[in-house]
């Protein structure tokens, strides 16, 4: 569909009258008329709701409705646009555009269910809320009593990632009060960029520990004004992140006013390489180490290399000078010898390298897609060696190899506590697992230990003792999260073990549709949707994100739907189940009572927001101002301002080259990883060298598509219309297979396959396929034909954030 039938639609598409269920026997059951209409009936009211997809954006929608029906989504409708003074929109994309359909989907759940068939079949009955409420709250008694509070595990979720008082807080507020649980560390986008720069400049601003929270995000987008060259790793924000406030719209505004020469270095021709009107620098994916090992090799060699910073500011520069200059293992890191890795040629390795160290303002910087593989934390170290080398870590137009950001609001979410380590140092939570290692939790917890899992104790005495986890993982709890049987690696691994039901006791999803996850819960408890909820908004600006700084409140544009609850009121019942139902509620605050609380302190931390109350600061619409520069920024100027005063928070004090973090960690590595304390090129499993695998020729890499932030709108029927899910494939590696445009095609790993169709296009490698991941699975035999890419890649983990390795991943392709 062209882009103006799409909005020709949308505009003047009727208000939907029914909606499926997720059960054929509800496919006719008209919407009920609700009893209070939340607004008058006649005319068309509006109210302010929002996008809360998991990119970072959090993008306001006008939302129109009328007799208790939402007709149609605007945007803002600003009669100003001016990004230069901060004053321009923020434009949702086509998923916020699209936010009506999601709630009113085929797969929206109506009211709680439970499981009746196999975990994962989709065979459920309809419950009252009364037994869905008791059903988990025995579970839980029955788990504490049995196993302890760590035999109980709410996996990451993004399904309500920009809410104050969503599913995730309420879930986590229960779960601490009922008596604790296991929890995570870090996530699934970003673990071996946040473990490998915290090697290098440790924690930067952020609170030591806060693995939840933390990122060692560098200057602003905006600061590119002052930048003579961009040199990008895999960073992609015109697709990943589209709204009128997100970086994609941030970096094409300065890339107007300062025409700077850009590098794009990626294994796909992006809509961002496109839209930087450049250089396309293809590359094999996890290759970027070497083809840094090269550059840095020209910086020492041609005299670019700025020696008295070097020996000020950092710590192990002669170990690293040694090893690229081949003295530690006689190979010398040439770029002829990064050509053969790599793919780029030598001359342009030379060509990237000369223009960094001709540079006055270089601006260097990644995205996450170089990071998620089996040696992504040095990709994310190496990156960061390119400004380090040269002296550019600080200054305007500069950037310390990171990914971009800027400051965000103060936050207050409706928790006992902030961060994550304030959680732990009040024993609620006292032991941390990395987030992508739940099914290793679920399969052999009990021999999980801080020396080869990565447990983190807040007990440095349990640390000391490399004490293991004392119970295997029993029971999940799922808030809005697909992470259990779709976005994580090797999710046959996952429909295995969660049909054991030796090793699995329990599993509750409180969600809004019944996702690929959520076919494997025991209970099913539906939530309203975004369009009918209450909650303060705010934008998050600390990580790849625009420097517009905004807020707004949002009120429901409907009832609740069918049996739907607010996730605060399922978290109140199931508290009342367990006896802890007034200190659940701080004595009785209701939903919108806890809404106002959150506001009024958001207000204290915020004083500039207008509104005295909820209620007028959602009168007032979004409010916006400029976003200052991340605390980091400030962190490292002030570390080069006086680096004894102003000491990083590494062993040494100085940004790490050789990172005695990493060398604590090197008896972690697995098989054929490795953990170097230098920020090095190796090859691993399923890499382009591991010939091991040459019974598939492919590599295969998936990326953030515009069609849905992780999995969230993967079923949103605009959404696969508009966007089609397919796969890159180039034209050699398409006639070597005998595979023509547009058409299905089986791409099949070690561990799965799945169907989907091709698109030929010589915008990426050869060697190499791509396609978007989120996509839910649907398995028809043994093929998965609705695209996971997670039914290819695999669960082990990194070697040291211990995460997600989804572009590790080696395939072939044939004919369906």
């Amino acid at each position: 569909m062209e882009r103006r039938t799409f909005l020709k639609f949308s505009a003047a598409a009727a208000a939907v009258a029914t909606v499926t269920g997720c059960e054929s026997s509800s496919a006719s059951n008209p919407l009920p008329a609700p009893s209070e209409p939340v607004l008058p009936p006649v005319g068309e009211g509006i109210t302010w709701g929002s996008c809360a997809t998991n990119c970072w954006q959090a993008c306001p929608l006008k939302v129109h409705s009328k007799d208790g029906v939402i007709t149609r989504i605007e945007t803002e409708g600003k009669a100003t646009d001016d990004w230069d003074n901060f004053d321009h929109e923020i434009r949702p994309c086509p998923r916020g555009r699209s936010m009506r359909q999601k709630v009113y989907n085929h797969d929206r759940l109506k009211y709680p269910m439970k499981r009746v068939g196999r975990r994962g079949s989709d065979e459920f009955v309809r419950i009252s809320w009364e037994e869905a409420v008791s059903s988990v709250a025995s579970a839980m008694e029955q788990t504490y009593s049995q196993y302890g509070k760590n035999a109980i595990f709410m996996p990451l979720g993004g399904g309500s990632h920009d809410l104050n008082t969503g599913v995730t807080q309420s879930s986590v507020r229960l779960l601490n009060m009922a008596g604790g649980c296991l929890f995570f560390h870090n996530d699934y986008s970003a673990a071996q960029y946040r473990e490998g720069s915290a090697g290098m400049y440790g924690y930067l601003a952020s609170n030591a520990g806060d693995t939840v929270g933390f990122w060692n995000t560098g200057s602003s987008l905006r600061s590119l004004e002052d930048s003579d060259l961009m040199v990008c790793f895999g960073y992609n924000p015109m697709e990943a992140r589209l709204g009128g406030a997100g970086s994609g719209y941030e970096y094409l505004n300065v890339k107007k006013k300062n025409n700077f020469k850009t590098y794009y270095i990626d294994p796909r021709f992006t809509d961002t390489a496109v839209t930087a009107n450049d250089e396309w620098i293809p590359i094999r994916p996890g290759t970027d180490a070497a083809l840094c090992e090269a550059i840095a090799y020209v910086l020492i060699e041609d005299g670019y290399a700025d020696i008295p910073f070097l020996e000020q500011y950092t710590h192990g520069y002669d170990k690293y000078q040694d090893y690229i200059t081949g003295v530690t293992d006689g190979t010398t890191k040439t770029p002829e010898r990064a050509e053969g890795i790599c793919g780029i040629p030598a001359e342009k390795i030379r060509e990237i390298a000369q223009a960094i160290g001709a540079a006055s303002a270089p601006f260097v910087t990644q995205g996450f897609g170089p990071q998620r593989q089996g040696n992504g934390e040095n990709n994310a170290r190496a990156v960061m060696m390119l400004p380090l080398l040269v002296g550019k870590i600080s200054g305007d137009g500069t950037n310390h190899g990171g990914t971009p950001g800027n400051d965000g609001l103060s936050h207050y979410a409706m928790m006992p506590a902030d961060t994550l380590q304030d959680l732990m140092n009040m024993k609620i939570m006292d032991v941390t697992i990395p987030a992508a290692s739940h099914l290793d939790a679920i399969e052999f917890g009990m021999q999980m230990k801080p020396s080869t899992h990565d447990v983190r104790y807040s007990n440095p005495d349990l640390m000391a003792a490399d004490t293991p986890l004392e119970t295997n993982v029993r029971f999940l709890w799922l808030a809005s999260s697909n992470m259990l049987a779709n976005q994580n690696g090797d999710i046959n691994r996952a429909d295995r073990l969660l049909n054991d039901e030796s090793l699995v006791d329990f599993v509750v999803v409180v969600e809004q549709h019944m996702t690929a996850s959520a076919k494997y819960a025991d209970i099913i408890l539906p939530e309203v949707s975004w369009l009918e909820m209450y909650d303060v908004i705010q934008s998050y600006n600390k990580m790849d994100c625009g420097s517009l700084m905004y807020a707004y409140g949002i009120t429901p544009a409907v009832d609740p739907m069918f049996e739907c609850k607010p996730a605060y009121d399922i978290c109140h019942m199931i508290a009342n189940q367990l006896g802890i139902g007034s200190k659940f509620t701080n004595g009785g605050m209701t939903y919108l009572d806890q809404v106002r609380k959150v506001f009024a302190e958001f207000k204290k931390s915020n004083p500039w927001i207008q509104g005295d109350t909820f209620e007028e600061f959602v009168s007032f619409g979004p409010q916006r101002r400029p976003a200052g520069e991340h605390p980091n920024v400030g962190k490292i100027r002030d570390f080069i301002t006086d680096p004894i005063a102003s000491p990083l928070g590494t062993p040494s004090g100085k940004v790490e080259i050789y990172s005695q973090y990493f060398e604590g960690k090197q008896t972690q590595a697995e098989g054929t990883d490795e953990i170097n304390p230098l920020p090095v090129y190796f090859a691993c499993d399923e890499s382009y060298e591991d010939a091991t695998a040459s019974e598939f020729p492919l590599q295969c890499i998936n990326y953030h598509g515009k069609h849905s932030a992780h999995s969230i709108h993967a079923s949103t029927p605009w959404l696969n219309e508009v966007l089609e899910h397919h796969l890159w494939l180039n034209p050699i590696d398409a006639g070597a297979a005998g595979v023509i445009n547009g058409q299905k095609v089986i791409v099949e790993s070690r561990r799965g396959k799945l169907e989907i169709t091709a698109r030929v296009t010589p915008r990426i490698v050869p060697g190499v396929v791509a396609m978007p991941q989120g996509q839910w699975r649907r398995m028809k035999g043994d093929i998965d034909v609705g695209g996971c890419a997670n039914t290819l890649t695999d669960s082990k983990p990194s070697p040291v954030a211990k995460s997600f390795r989804s572009n590790t991943n080696r395939v072939r392709v044939y004919s369906a």
